[in-house]
Order: C-alpha cells, then sequence, then structure tokens
C-alpha cells in the first residue's frame, strides 16, 4: 500500500487527545511522512497549520488514523468508504470493538504499519435510502446501523417491515435496529440481539421494547433488502447512521437498508481474536474444565 500522506481524524474531547495526537505526529514527521488534520480544529492540539478541509482531505491522504473510540473511527469509515481509503483506529476510549490499537506501545504499532505487517480486514457497510411519496429524499452509509427510534414521547410506532419486497412484520415498538455483523455488538446487542462474527457478512433486524412477546430479533442475508414503512407516529421520529447522523421521518416514509457497494477498510495486526476480545469487552468469566 502507497504510504506518503497520513490524515488525521481526532476526538478533541477525549482525555490525553494532544499528548497522543502530538506523538503520532512527531513520529510521521520523522519518517518524513505528510500529515493532514481533518477540519479546521487543529488549532485543539496547537497544529492548526495541518488543518485540511474534508473533501481535500480525502483526495489527499493514502491512509486514516483514526483518534478517539469506536465513534469516532465510524465516522472516519463513512468519510473514508468513497475513497476506500485504510484506517487505523487508536483507541482512546473504553469499551472499543473497533479500535483495537491502544497507546501503550503507539509507535511499535506504527513502525508496524509503515513496515506494511499489518492486515486488511474488509468490513460489509450498509446503503441507507429515505424515499417520501417515492421520491428518494436523503442517502447515507452506515458501518454499524440504522436505527428508526421515536423521541422522548412515551407512544409506540409502527414500522411495516418488508424482506425483498415480501412483508414480514408490523414492529410495534420503541424502534428498530437495523446493524451489520459488526454493528451486532453495539446498539443491537442492547436491544437483544444477537453477537455475529464480524467475518459473516449479515443484517440482522432487532426490535426495540417491542411491544408483543412474539418479536424476535432476525438475521438476513447480505444480499437481501429491507424496506421499513413508517405507519404511525405523530412526533419525532428518526433514522440514524450509526449513532451520529439523523433524519426526521414522516408518516408514510419509506426507509430501504441494503449491503453498500463500499467497505470499510480496517487495519489489523490480529494480535487478539473477535472472541478474545468480547471475552475482555463484555468481561465474561469462567474457566475451561479438564
Amino acid at each position: 500500500m502507497k504510504l506518503d500522506s497520513i490524515g488525521l481524524i481526532v476526538n478533541y474531547k477525549k482525555e490525553k487527545t494532544r499528548e497522543t495526537a502530538c506523538r503520532i505526529i512527531d513520529w510521521l514527521n520523522f519518517k518524513k511522512l505528510k500529515v493532514y488534520i481533518e477540519g479546521d480544529k487543529g488549532k485543539e492540539i496547537g497544529k492548526e497549520e495541518l488543518d485540511c478541509p474534508t473533501e481535500k482531505f480525502l483526495k489527499e491522504v493514502d491512509l486514516i488514523i483514526s483518534l478517539g473510540g469506536d465513534g469516532t473511527l465510524l465516522r472516519a469509515a463513512r468519510l473514508a468508504a468513497a475513497e476506500d481509503i485504510p484506517i487505523f483506529g487508536v483507541n482512546l476510549g473504553g469499551l472499543g470493538f473497533l479500535t483495537q490499537i491502544s497507546i501503550n506501545g503507539l509507535e511499535k504499532s506504527l513502525e508496524k504499519l509503515y513496515q506494511g505487517r499489518y492486515f486488511l480486514d474488509e468490513r460489509m457497510m450498509l446503503s441507507c435510502i429515505v424515499k417520501r411519496k417515492e421520491e428518494e429524499i436523503k442517502k447515507f452509509t452506515a458501518l454499524n446501523d440504522v436505527v428508526i427510534g421515536k423521541g422522548a414521547f412515551a407512544r409506540i410506532i409502527c414500522l411495516a417491515t418488508y424482506v425483498n419486497n415480501d412483508y414480514v412484520i408490523t414492529y410495534s415498538a420503541d424502534g428498530l435496529v437495523v446493524s451489520t455483523s459488526t454493528g451486532s455488538t453495539a446498539y443491537s446487542l442492547s436491544a437483544g440481539g444477537p453477537i455475529v462474527d464480524p467475518n459473516i457478512n449479515s443484517i440482522i433486524l432487532t426490535p426495540i421494547c417491542p411491544h408483543t412477546l412474539s418479536a424476535r430479533p432476525f438475521i438476513i442475508g447480505e444480499n437481501d433488502q429491507v424496506k421499513i414503512t413508517l405507519e404511525s407516529g405523530e412526533e419525532k421520529i428518526m433514522v440514524t447512521i450509526d449513532g451520529q447522523e439523523g433524519f426526521i421521518l414522516k408518516p408514510k416514509d419509506e426507509v430501504i437498508i441494503k449491503k453498500s457497494g463500499h467497505k470499510a477498510r480496517l487495519i489489523t495486526f490480529k494480535e487478539k481474536s473477535f472472541y478474545a476480545i468480547l471475552r475482555e469487552k463484555l468481561r465474561w468469566s469462567g474457566q475451561i474444565n479438564k
């Protein structure tokens, strides 16, 4: 992989952000690599001369270093997807399934990256289209999930759900999570959905607090298409992308979700398996009986 220009996407609210960002920048400068910071907030870490507008940033960089937690990496993945830019996620957060590279031994990890001693983990993403009166009015790409949920009011919402144009169920619930296997350990898991190995490309539908015990999460194939029609809900109903982007829906709006043509390309050293990460992050206990 060509490695001349490196871009940083930074969560400036995290502790140790300035210190860690400067460590990374100093290391990259030592290797004589060009460095860009996405956006116009480089002054937050004393590096405003590296600021670069997002559109230009995505054209200039060969690789993105995401500095923060999983939320920072999710935003980086959505930005990078159309340009197929790989992402190196450094974790400054707590519970992180995506950002597996810690600040301990950071320079050692950067050296492995520089030497090409890494693996590229490609993750399926979702395409989400909102239609109103048969007209496409909004389009998103998600790595973790697309969520349709109600606002602060207590009323339930009704979501008519179709798979490949076959009617499945009308959920009466607080909402519905449609996630990738990568997103199975995020909101879907909190709502009672299954954990799915991210190497399995699939789409998971998990209702949020359904008002019938028979409404259960289910998994469909990567090439299936989900259509959800908002049948009721006068108050503020939103479709939310990876918990970060949102759009207000109106009754009878359609949300169409399918596999995206883009993939997230995550750099990993495979020092821990997915199951080892599960044990650590979810604090599973127990031992093997011999």
